[in-house]
Protein backbone atom coordinates (compact mmCIF):
# COMPACT_ATOMS: atom_id res chain seq x y z
CA UNK A 1 0.00 0.00 0.00
CA UNK A 2 1.61 3.26 -1.12
CA UNK A 3 1.24 6.50 0.71
CA UNK A 4 2.84 9.96 0.51
CA UNK A 5 4.46 11.63 3.45
CA UNK A 6 5.17 15.32 3.18
CA UNK A 7 7.39 17.01 5.71
CA UNK A 8 10.22 19.51 5.96
CA UNK A 9 13.79 18.26 6.10
CA UNK A 10 16.24 20.13 8.26
CA UNK A 11 19.65 20.07 6.57
CA UNK A 12 22.10 22.44 4.94
CA UNK A 13 20.83 23.53 1.55
CA UNK A 14 17.64 21.40 1.76
CA UNK A 15 14.24 22.93 2.33
CA UNK A 16 11.61 20.30 1.51
CA UNK A 17 11.22 16.78 0.19
CA UNK A 18 8.44 14.41 -0.83
CA UNK A 19 9.05 10.82 0.33
CA UNK A 20 7.20 7.59 -0.43
CA UNK A 21 7.37 4.31 1.46
CA UNK A 22 6.28 1.03 -0.15
CA UNK A 23 6.93 -1.36 2.75
CA UNK A 24 4.53 -2.36 5.53
CA UNK A 25 4.76 -0.80 8.98
CA UNK A 26 5.56 -2.76 12.11
CA UNK A 27 4.85 -1.99 15.76
CA UNK A 28 8.01 -1.02 17.67
CA UNK A 29 6.69 -0.13 21.10
CA UNK A 30 4.03 2.12 22.60
CA UNK A 31 3.22 5.04 20.34
CA UNK A 32 5.84 4.04 17.76
CA UNK A 33 5.69 2.73 14.22
CA UNK A 34 8.78 1.99 12.14
CA UNK A 35 8.73 2.66 8.40
CA UNK A 36 11.38 1.20 6.12
CA UNK A 37 13.54 3.77 4.31
CA UNK A 38 13.88 1.95 1.00
CA UNK A 39 12.70 2.91 -1.55
CA UNK A 40 12.21 6.40 -0.04
CA UNK A 41 13.10 8.89 -2.75
CA UNK A 42 13.19 12.50 -3.81
CA UNK A 43 10.46 13.86 -6.06
CA UNK A 44 12.69 13.33 -9.12
CA UNK A 45 13.10 9.61 -8.33
CA UNK A 46 16.65 9.69 -6.91
CA UNK A 47 17.30 7.90 -3.63
CA UNK A 48 17.01 9.71 -0.30
CA UNK A 49 20.53 9.96 1.22
CA UNK A 50 20.94 7.67 4.24
CA UNK A 51 24.68 7.02 4.40
CA UNK A 52 24.62 7.26 8.19
CA UNK A 53 21.89 4.66 8.56
CA UNK A 54 18.98 7.10 8.91
CA UNK A 55 15.54 5.60 9.30
CA UNK A 56 12.09 7.03 8.81
CA UNK A 57 9.86 6.50 11.84
CA UNK A 58 6.51 7.80 12.95
CA UNK A 59 5.26 8.18 16.51
CA UNK A 60 1.67 8.33 17.68
CA UNK A 61 1.34 11.48 19.83
CA UNK A 62 -2.46 11.74 19.60
CA UNK A 63 -3.06 10.69 23.24
CA UNK A 64 -1.14 13.74 24.45
CA UNK A 65 -2.50 16.17 21.85
CA UNK A 66 -6.09 15.07 22.49
CA UNK A 67 -5.64 15.81 26.19
CA UNK A 68 -3.50 18.97 25.86
CA UNK A 69 -5.38 20.66 23.00
CA UNK A 70 -4.88 21.86 19.46
CA UNK A 71 -1.30 22.91 18.67
CA UNK A 72 0.25 21.05 21.61
CA UNK A 73 2.28 18.89 19.24
CA UNK A 74 4.73 21.80 19.19
CA UNK A 75 5.51 21.06 22.85
CA UNK A 76 6.72 17.59 21.88
CA UNK A 77 8.83 18.91 19.00
CA UNK A 78 10.40 21.63 21.16
CA UNK A 79 11.30 19.14 23.89
CA UNK A 80 12.86 16.73 21.36
CA UNK A 81 15.01 19.55 19.99
CA UNK A 82 16.11 20.61 23.48
CA UNK A 83 16.77 17.03 24.57
CA UNK A 84 18.80 16.06 21.51
CA UNK A 85 20.42 19.41 20.71
CA UNK A 86 19.61 21.69 17.80
CA UNK A 87 22.94 20.97 15.99
CA UNK A 88 21.83 17.33 15.58
CA UNK A 89 19.14 18.53 13.16
CA UNK A 90 20.99 21.30 11.33
CA UNK A 91 24.29 19.70 10.29
CA UNK A 92 25.49 18.06 7.11
CA UNK A 93 23.75 14.81 8.00
CA UNK A 94 20.27 14.64 6.50
CA UNK A 95 17.63 14.76 9.26
CA UNK A 96 13.99 15.67 9.59
CA UNK A 97 11.45 16.30 12.33
CA UNK A 98 7.81 17.30 11.85
CA UNK A 99 4.52 16.86 13.66
CA UNK A 100 0.79 17.29 13.27
CA UNK A 101 -2.09 16.64 15.64
CA UNK A 102 -1.65 12.86 15.56
CA UNK A 103 1.86 11.95 14.41
CA UNK A 104 5.47 12.90 15.00
CA UNK A 105 7.61 12.03 11.96
CA UNK A 106 11.36 11.64 12.33
CA UNK A 107 14.16 10.81 9.89
CA UNK A 108 17.41 10.15 11.73
CA UNK A 109 19.86 7.49 12.90
CA UNK A 110 18.73 4.57 15.09
CA UNK A 111 20.53 6.09 18.09
CA UNK A 112 18.60 9.34 17.70
CA UNK A 113 15.34 7.49 17.09
CA UNK A 114 15.78 5.81 20.47
CA UNK A 115 16.07 9.21 22.18
CA UNK A 116 13.06 10.55 20.31
CA UNK A 117 11.01 7.49 21.27
CA UNK A 118 11.87 8.07 24.94
CA UNK A 119 10.68 11.69 24.78
CA UNK A 120 7.44 10.67 23.06
CA UNK A 121 6.77 8.04 25.71
CA UNK A 122 7.22 10.65 28.45
CA UNK A 123 4.47 12.75 26.88
CA UNK A 124 1.99 10.02 26.00
CA UNK A 125 2.61 7.51 28.78
CA UNK A 126 0.24 9.09 31.32
CA UNK A 127 -1.93 11.12 28.94
CA UNK A 128 -5.15 9.48 30.15
CA UNK A 129 -4.50 10.57 33.77
CA UNK A 130 -1.58 13.02 33.69
CA UNK A 131 0.56 13.92 36.66
CA UNK A 132 0.00 17.44 37.96
CA UNK A 133 2.40 20.04 39.30
CA UNK A 134 1.43 22.94 41.56
CA UNK A 135 3.33 26.09 40.60
CA UNK A 136 3.33 29.34 42.58
CA UNK A 137 5.35 32.58 42.47
CA UNK A 138 5.98 34.46 45.71
CA UNK A 139 8.23 37.26 46.88
CA UNK A 140 9.75 38.39 50.18
CA UNK A 141 11.22 41.83 50.85
CA UNK A 142 14.42 40.44 52.41
CA UNK A 143 16.51 37.34 51.57
CA UNK A 144 17.05 36.64 55.28
CA UNK A 145 14.62 33.69 55.08
CA UNK A 146 17.30 31.67 53.32
CA UNK A 147 19.46 31.50 56.42
CA UNK A 148 16.53 30.29 58.52
CA UNK A 149 15.75 27.25 56.31
CA UNK A 150 19.12 26.49 54.68
CA UNK A 151 19.49 23.21 56.57
CA UNK A 152 16.25 21.85 55.10
CA UNK A 153 17.20 22.55 51.44
CA UNK A 154 19.50 20.62 49.10
CA UNK A 155 21.14 22.85 46.44
CA UNK A 156 20.71 22.15 42.74
CA UNK A 157 22.97 23.49 39.95
CA UNK A 158 21.98 26.61 37.98
CA UNK A 159 23.57 28.52 35.11
CA UNK A 160 22.07 32.02 35.41
CA UNK A 161 24.02 34.43 37.66
CA UNK A 162 22.03 35.30 40.78
CA UNK A 163 19.62 32.35 40.40
CA UNK A 164 19.68 29.55 42.98
CA UNK A 165 17.65 26.36 43.27
CA UNK A 166 16.97 23.83 45.99
CA UNK A 167 14.90 20.72 46.53
CA UNK A 168 13.25 19.68 49.74
CA UNK A 169 10.57 17.26 50.94
CA UNK A 170 7.03 18.45 50.23
CA UNK A 171 6.31 18.66 53.96
CA UNK A 172 9.32 20.95 54.49
CA UNK A 173 8.28 23.12 51.55
CA UNK A 174 4.82 23.54 53.08
CA UNK A 175 6.37 24.65 56.40
CA UNK A 176 8.69 27.11 54.65
CA UNK A 177 5.77 28.60 52.72
CA UNK A 178 3.69 28.93 55.90
CA UNK A 179 6.59 30.71 57.60
CA UNK A 180 7.00 33.13 54.70
CA UNK A 181 3.28 33.91 54.67
CA UNK A 182 3.62 35.12 58.27
CA UNK A 183 6.00 37.92 57.23
CA UNK A 184 4.72 41.42 56.62
CA UNK A 185 6.88 41.70 53.47
CA UNK A 186 5.40 38.56 51.86
CA UNK A 187 3.72 38.87 48.45
CA UNK A 188 2.20 36.41 45.97
CA UNK A 189 1.15 37.01 42.39
CA UNK A 190 -2.61 37.75 42.67
CA UNK A 191 -3.51 34.95 40.25
CA UNK A 192 -2.35 32.49 42.91
CA UNK A 193 -0.97 28.99 42.27
CA UNK A 194 -1.73 27.11 39.05
CA UNK A 195 -1.70 23.43 38.13
CA UNK A 196 0.41 22.23 35.19
CA UNK A 197 -0.30 18.86 33.59
CA UNK A 198 2.65 16.67 32.65
CA UNK A 199 4.42 18.12 29.60
CA UNK A 200 2.29 21.28 29.50
CA UNK A 201 3.53 24.73 30.53
CA UNK A 202 1.94 26.70 33.35
CA UNK A 203 2.12 30.50 33.14
CA UNK A 204 1.79 32.84 36.10
CA UNK A 205 1.80 36.54 35.33
CA UNK A 206 0.88 39.93 36.67
CA UNK A 207 1.51 43.51 35.63
CA UNK A 208 0.10 46.76 34.33
CA UNK A 209 0.51 49.41 31.64
CA UNK A 210 2.17 52.70 32.60
CA UNK A 211 1.16 55.83 30.67
CA UNK A 212 3.52 58.76 30.25
CA UNK A 213 4.07 61.91 28.17
CA UNK A 214 6.49 60.90 25.45
CA UNK A 215 6.67 64.09 23.39
CA UNK A 216 4.99 67.37 22.50
CA UNK A 217 3.36 68.02 19.15
CA UNK A 218 3.53 71.65 18.01
CA UNK A 219 1.88 73.49 15.17
CA UNK A 220 -1.62 72.58 16.35
CA UNK A 221 -4.20 75.05 14.88
CA UNK A 222 -6.23 75.23 18.09
CA UNK A 223 -5.00 77.03 21.19
CA UNK A 224 -2.54 76.74 22.82
CA UNK A 225 -0.80 75.57 19.62
CA UNK A 226 0.61 72.34 21.02
CA UNK A 227 -0.51 69.16 22.69
CA UNK A 228 1.17 66.34 24.63
CA UNK A 229 1.86 63.02 22.92
CA UNK A 230 1.26 60.14 25.29
CA UNK A 231 2.47 56.58 25.13
CA UNK A 232 2.62 53.56 27.40
CA UNK A 233 5.04 50.96 28.75
CA UNK A 234 4.06 47.48 29.80
CA UNK A 235 5.67 46.32 33.01
CA UNK A 236 5.06 43.00 34.61
CA UNK A 237 6.23 39.57 35.63
CA UNK A 238 5.67 36.36 33.66
CA UNK A 239 6.90 32.95 34.78
CA UNK A 240 6.44 29.84 32.62
CA UNK A 241 7.21 26.36 33.96
CA UNK A 242 6.97 23.23 31.78
CA UNK A 243 7.44 20.03 33.84
CA UNK A 244 7.86 16.54 32.37
CA UNK A 245 8.22 13.23 34.19
CA UNK A 246 11.05 10.88 33.26
CA UNK A 247 10.16 7.56 31.62
CA UNK A 248 10.62 5.60 34.85
CA UNK A 249 8.51 8.07 36.83
CA UNK A 250 11.14 8.68 39.50
CA UNK A 251 12.22 12.21 38.54
CA UNK A 252 10.92 15.45 37.05
CA UNK A 253 12.57 17.72 34.53
CA UNK A 254 11.28 21.27 34.17
CA UNK A 255 12.07 24.19 31.91
CA UNK A 256 11.73 27.62 33.54
CA UNK A 257 11.34 30.81 31.54
CA UNK A 258 11.00 34.11 33.37
CA UNK A 259 10.48 37.66 32.09
CA UNK A 260 10.35 40.72 34.34
CA UNK A 261 10.11 44.32 33.13
CA UNK A 262 9.75 47.27 35.49
CA UNK A 263 9.84 51.06 35.17
CA UNK A 264 12.33 52.30 37.76
CA UNK A 265 11.45 55.96 37.34
CA UNK A 266 10.41 58.58 34.83
CA UNK A 267 13.14 61.09 34.00
CA UNK A 268 11.69 64.48 33.07
CA UNK A 269 12.93 66.76 30.30
CA UNK A 270 11.83 70.37 29.76
CA UNK A 271 10.82 71.07 26.16
CA UNK A 272 10.19 74.55 24.78
CA UNK A 273 6.71 75.10 23.33
CA UNK A 274 4.87 78.21 22.12
CA UNK A 275 2.35 80.03 24.32
CA UNK A 276 3.12 77.97 27.44
CA UNK A 277 3.80 79.43 30.81
CA UNK A 278 7.55 79.84 30.96
CA UNK A 279 7.78 78.55 27.42
CA UNK A 280 8.45 74.97 28.50
CA UNK A 281 6.58 71.76 29.35
CA UNK A 282 7.91 68.49 30.69
CA UNK A 283 8.08 65.21 28.82
CA UNK A 284 9.08 61.88 30.37
CA UNK A 285 11.73 59.29 29.52
CA UNK A 286 11.27 55.83 31.10
CA UNK A 287 14.17 54.32 33.00
CA UNK A 288 13.51 50.59 33.06
CA UNK A 289 15.08 47.35 34.24
CA UNK A 290 14.58 43.87 32.81
CA UNK A 291 15.30 40.34 33.97
CA UNK A 292 15.39 37.28 31.73
CA UNK A 293 15.91 33.76 33.09
CA UNK A 294 16.00 30.45 31.25
CA UNK A 295 16.89 27.32 33.23
CA UNK A 296 16.33 23.57 33.16
CA UNK A 297 16.11 21.49 36.35
CA UNK A 298 15.93 17.81 37.27
CA UNK A 299 14.98 16.55 40.71
CA UNK A 300 13.30 13.53 42.40
CA UNK A 301 9.55 13.35 41.90
CA UNK A 302 8.99 12.98 45.64
CA UNK A 303 10.56 16.40 46.33
CA UNK A 304 9.47 20.00 45.83
CA UNK A 305 11.58 22.41 43.79
CA UNK A 306 12.29 25.96 45.02
CA UNK A 307 13.91 28.42 42.60
CA UNK A 308 15.26 31.70 43.95
CA UNK A 309 15.49 34.41 41.29
CA UNK A 310 17.30 36.83 43.60
CA UNK A 311 16.39 40.40 44.51
CA UNK A 312 14.62 41.37 41.30
CA UNK A 313 11.89 43.85 40.32
CA UNK A 314 8.35 43.10 41.48
CA UNK A 315 6.11 45.10 39.11
CA UNK A 316 2.93 43.39 40.32
CA UNK A 317 0.15 45.60 41.71
CA UNK A 318 -1.16 44.44 45.06
CA UNK A 319 -4.98 44.55 45.07
CA UNK A 320 -4.98 44.54 48.88
CA UNK A 321 -2.71 47.58 49.08
CA UNK A 322 -4.07 50.18 46.65
CA UNK A 323 -1.75 53.15 46.49
CA UNK A 324 0.94 51.12 48.21
CA UNK A 325 4.63 50.74 47.37
CA UNK A 326 3.98 49.01 44.02
CA UNK A 327 2.51 52.23 42.61
CA UNK A 328 5.22 54.44 41.18
CA UNK A 329 6.64 56.89 42.00
CA UNK A 330 8.41 57.24 44.43
CA UNK A 331 10.34 53.96 44.20
CA UNK A 332 10.25 50.66 42.35
CA UNK A 333 9.79 47.60 44.52
CA UNK A 334 12.40 44.84 44.80
CA UNK A 335 11.59 41.38 46.14
CA UNK A 336 13.44 38.11 46.71
CA UNK A 337 11.28 36.17 44.23
CA UNK A 338 10.78 32.41 44.43
CA UNK A 339 9.15 29.90 42.09
CA UNK A 340 7.91 26.78 43.90
CA UNK A 341 7.05 23.61 41.93
CA UNK A 342 5.34 20.80 43.86
CA UNK A 343 4.60 17.46 42.12
CA UNK A 344 1.07 16.14 42.66
CA UNK A 345 1.57 12.72 41.17
CA UNK A 346 -1.22 10.58 39.75
CA UNK A 347 0.18 7.53 41.58
CA UNK A 348 2.52 8.37 44.41
CA UNK A 349 2.88 4.68 45.29
CA UNK A 350 4.05 3.83 41.78
CA UNK A 351 6.64 6.62 41.83
CA UNK A 352 7.94 5.59 45.23
CA UNK A 353 8.47 2.02 44.01
CA UNK A 354 9.98 3.15 40.72
CA UNK A 355 7.42 1.24 38.69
Amino acid sequence: MGRALFFAFIAVGITAVTAAAESPTSAAGPGLQTVSVAPTAWADGTSLPSEDGQQLQTYDISPFVDQAGVGSEKLVVDWVLQETGYPSWHGGQLAALAANGTTLTCFHTPQMQSRVADVVQRFVGDAAAPHRFLVRVVGVGSPSWRGDVAAAMTPLPTTTPGVQAWMMPRESAALVLATLRGRVDFREVPTGPVLAANGQPAVISGGRRRSYVRDVATGIPAAPGWQPVTSGCDEGLSVEVQPLMTSDGTAVEAILRCRIDQIERMATVAVAVPAAQGGKVEIEVPQSSSVRVGERFRWPATQALVIGLGLVPWPVPDPERPGGPTLLPPAALRMDVMVIVEPRLASAAAVASGS
